[in-house]
């Protein structure tokens, strides 16, 4: 059984996901960072 260009192709971009996918998992872990201001309005005084 010959491996067709659609084969071929459906391997390429199933490799190319694959390392998408990672990349933003990876990328996410990095992202999570709690903001030391939240829940806080108006104007924030030193004084606290």
């Amino acid at each position: 059984m010959a491996v067709t260009r659609l084969k071929r192709k459906e391997a390429k971009n199933r490799s190319k996901a694959t390392v998408r996918v990672q990349n933003i998992k990876r990328l996410k872990e990095y992202v999570k960072i709690a903001s030391p201001y939240k829940n806080e309005s108006g104007i924030i005084l030193e004084d606290k």
